[in-house]
């Protein structure tokens, strides 16, 4: 089994940074299993050990694009996710989920579409816009995280997907519209839009939505369910009964840990009959 020396690690990550006070920043680290910590998946982290640390992925206008990654323990070829944050940007809260997938045997990359995070809505709100203002900008950040990693040799290139949350889940669906490569596109209470032409999505989508989220609606959720399995009986939707926007992040005042757990085993299940780790 591998042992993730720090040195092995930066050359497959192709760049480290100074260490940081903060613990998520500068080289990978060694995430141990004593430090058990709370998941915004409603699950916790615990058995052997995973490779976490800041990473670039690539680079916009001469700018560089520093994401979040976790490797599970072992040598590969693993299955890898692409993981797209909320309009709060790339934070705690999905690193705790990218170190979550990787415990279950998944490389996890989660990317930064924004450049900081924020726990002002209105900020949210603007970078939210501003993304969506240069899609073209957005789409070429997550397609040079799908580059990245199957650039290397721990991860299985034919073996991906990608997940996102609120924002990110539009995200996350959007590139199964462009098709870049994922064979899963998972949403968690994510925009989508039931005309599109459902027959040019090749990768397969899981969907979680709270049905008292008034930001999409559960009727919306149900003709978009039944237009993706005319496709393919594959595709899952599911909606959490009287869950909110966000109940699957335990940073949100309407966080659902019972629903939260269920989408959790969910999302495993699907993963592992779509992008098996073994």
């Amino acid at each position: 089994m591998r042992r993730f020396p720090v040195f092995l690690l930066c050359a497959f990550l192709a760049s480290c940074t100074p260490v940081q006070e903060e613990t998520h920043k500068g080289p990978l680290t060694i995430f141990q299993p004593e430090h058990i910590r709370e998941l915004g998946t409603g699950a916790v982290i615990e058995g052997p050990t995973i490779a976490t640390g800041e990473v670039e992925y690539g680079s916009i206008d001469g700018k560089i694009l520093k994401g979040f990654i976790a490797i599970p323990p072992g040598d590969g070829p693993f299955p890898a996710l692409v993981l797209i944050h909320e309009w709060w940007g790339l934070n705690d809260n999905i690193r705790r989920n990218a170190q979550a997938f990787a415990q279950n045997g998944y490389v996890a990359l989660a990317v930064d579409l924004f450049g900081e995070s924020t726990t002002n809505a209105e900020r949210a709100r603007a970078l939210a816009n501003g993304v969506q203002a240069n899609t073209a900008k957005a789409f070429t950040n997550v397609q040079q995280a799908v580059d990245f990693l199957v650039s290397d040799a721990i991860v299985d290139d034919k073996a991906l997907g990608s997940v996102g949350w609120g924002f990110g889940g539009g995200w996350s669906y959007e590139m199964a519209k462009k098709n870049l490569g994922m064979r899963v596109s998972i949403l968690y209470y994510g925009p989508f839009k039931t005309d599109d032409d459902l027959a040019q999505v090749k990768s397969l989508i899981l969907g979680h939505f709270g049905e008292s989220d008034t930001t999409i609606p559960v009727a919306l959720v149900g003709e978009f369910r039944e237009k993706l399995l005319e496709q393919s009986q594959e595709h899952e939707i599911y909606v959490y009964p009287n869950a909110g926007q966000s109940f699957t992040n335990n940073d949100s005042p309407v966080f659902d840990p019972a629903a939260a757990d269920v989408a959790w085993d969910r999302t495993l299940d699907f993963l592992q009959k779509t992008l098996p780790t073994e």
